[in-house]
C-alpha cells in the first residue's frame, strides 16, 4: 500500500506568513495635523489665553478752531482660561506571550515590543476621535438596545459608530448626561458605510434606553469635561460658555452656516469664506484648510460632475473623474473618517494649539515604566502593565477666524 500523506503529516512543516496585515482603522488625521502646532507647557492650574476682543478709539470730526475733541477709549482685552485633562491608555500583556514571541525562530513578530507601537498609534487614533467631539466626551447616541444579544443601535449622525473601537471600555450616560448607567466594553463594531451602525457589549448596563449616549471611560459626574474638539470650539451657539467665557460676548462665538438638512451646494461654502473675511478682515483668512467626512467630500464631488468637461491636449494621459487632487475655494481639503458625516469644518490652523501638562508619553514612576500584577494569593501574576499618557487640552484662539457649514444632508450610500 502507498505511503499516503495523511502518515507523513508530522513531519511537514508549518508556514506562517512572515506579513502580518492591520485589519482595522486607526488614522490619526486631524490630530496630526495639530500636534506640531503652537503648544504651552501649564501646571495643573487654570492656564489663561488672552484675546484683544474690541477696539478703542472715539472717531468722529472735530473742529481743530477751539472745538471739543471729547473723551476717549482704549483697545479691549479679554481672556480664556483652559485646563489639561489626563488621559491614559493601559495595556496588559502575559509573561506566556513575551515568552512564546521573543526569537524569530519562535514567532514571525516580538508580541510584547509591536504592543508598544501599536498603543501608540491607537493612542493617537483615539485622540484624533476624541477631537470630533464637543467637550464632553460623547462619542455615539443609542437608537436601539437588544439585551438579549448585547447589541446597541447607534444613530447614524453624527458619528454612528465610527469613533469606537473594540476592546474600548464606554460608559452610557442618559441623554442629559446627569445619569452614568454604568460601563461595559466593546466586543465588536459595525460601522461600514451604508451599514446600521451598530455595537456589541460585554453587557449592557442597566436601564439603557434609546438616546441614551456613549460617553469616554473614565469621566465621572454630571455633565462631564473632556477633550475640546471641532464641534465645542466651532460653535455658533450663543448660549453657555467657551473656555470660560459667556457666548454671548460675539467675539467667543464661531462663524457658520446651518445647511438645515439640505445636500451641500456651492453658496454655503463661499458664505463659509465671507464670514470669516466679515469678521476679521478680507486679508486675514490665515492657513485654512476643509475638515469632513468622505460622505461630504463625495457630495462636493458630485456638483463637478454634471458640469465637468475633459480636455486631454497630449498621448498618454491619466483619465481621472473623481477629482484626485481636491481643493473648495482654493482650500485644500482633508478628509477624516472620524468627521461628523453632516458638517464641513473650515479649519484655521493658525488658531488652533493645545496646553499640556505632560506631552504623550509612557507612564513612569521611579523609571519604571512596565509594571507587575498580583494575583489573588497577594503574590505576582504572570503579567504585566503599561500605560501611554498625557495632560492635555486643545484650545481656539480666535473662533470669528474659523467657520463651518453643519446640518448637511448625506449622499445616497452613506
Amino acid at each position: 500500500m502507498a505511503l499516503q500523506n495523511a502518515q507523513v503529516v508530522a513531519l511537514q512543516l508549518e508556514k506562517v506568513r512572515p506579513k502580518l496585515p492591520v485589519l482595522y482603522e486607526r488614522d490619526d488625521t486631524f490630530f496630526s495635523l495639530i500636534q506640531k502646532r503652537d503648544v504651552e507647557r501649564v501646571s495643573t492650574r487654570t492656564a489663561r489665553i488672552p484675546l484683544q476682543v474690541q477696539p478703542g478709539g472715539s472717531f468722529g470730526y472735530a473742529s481743530f478752531d477751539g472745538g471739543d475733541l471729547g473723551r476717549g477709549s482704549g483697545t479691549a482685552y479679554d481672556y480664556a482660561q483652559i485646563t489639561p485633562v489626563g488621559i491614559r491608555m493601559g495595556i496588559e500583556i502575559t509573561k506566556l506571550v513575551e515568552y512564546a514571541t521573543d526569537a524569530r525562530d519562535k514567532a514571525i513578530e516580538n508580541a510584547a515590543k509591536r504592543n508598544v507601537a501599536d498603543a501608540m498609534k491607537q493612542f493617537r487614533h483615539d485622540l484624533d476621535a476624541s477631537l470630533q467631539t464637543a467637550g464632553n466626551g460623547v462619542f455615539g447616541e443609542v437608537t436601539g438596545v437588544n439585551t438579549g444579544t448585547n447589541t446597541l443601535t447607534l444613530a447614524d449622525a453624527p458619528f454612528g459608530a465610527r469613533l469606537l473601537r473594540e476592546n474600548q471600555n464606554v460608559q452610557v450616560y442618559d441623554p442629559t448626561l446627569t445619569t452614568n448607567r454604568g460601563t461595559c466594553t466593546i466586543n465588536a463594531v459595525f460601522k461600514g458605510l451604508g451599514q446600521t451602525q451598530s455595537i456589541v457589549v460585554s453587557s449592557v448596563p442597566s436601564g439603557t434606553a434609546a438616546n441614551d449616549v456613549l460617553v469616554v471611560d473614565g469621566v465621572s459626574g454630571a455633565q462631564p469635561t473632556f477633550i475640546y474638539g471641532i464641534p465645542y470650539h466651532h460653535n455658533t451657539s450663543t448660549s453657555g460658555n467657551w473656555m470660560g467665557i459667556s457666548r454671548s460676548n460675539p467675539y467667543a462665538v464661531s462663524n457658520g452656516v446651518n445647511a438645515n438638512n439640505a445636500a451641500l451646494t456651492l453658496p454655503p461654502i463661499r458664505l463659509a469664506f465671507n464670514q470669516i473675511r466679515q469678521s476679521i478682515g478680507i486679508d486675514s483668512l490665515g492657513n485654512l484648510l476643509w475638515h469632513g467626512h468622505p460622505a461630504q467630500v463625495a457630495a462636493y464631488e458630485e456638483l463637478g460632475f454634471v458640469i465637468s468637461e475633459i480636455e486631454k491636449g497630449g498621448a498618454n494621459q491619466d483619465l481621472e473623474l473623481l477629482f484626485k487632487n481636491k481643493t473648495m475655494g482654493g482650500v485644500r481639503i482633508k478628509e477624516n473618517v472620524h468627521a461628523d458625516t453632516t458638517r464641513l469644518d473650515l479649519i484655521n490652523l493658525e488658531t488652533w494649539g493645545r496646553v499640556e501638562w505632560l506631552p504623550i508619553d509612557f507612564y513612569e514612576i521611579g523609571g519604571a515604566t512596565v509594571f507587575p500584577v498580583y494575583g489573588a494569593s497577594g503574590g505576582l501574576a504572570a503579567s504585566y502593565l503599561f500605560y501611554l499618557a498625557t495632560g492635555v487640552q486643545f484650545f481656539v484662539d480666535n473662533p470669528r477666524a474659523v467657520s463651518s457649514i453643519t446640518s448637511l444632508a448625506l449622499p445616497a450610500g452613506y
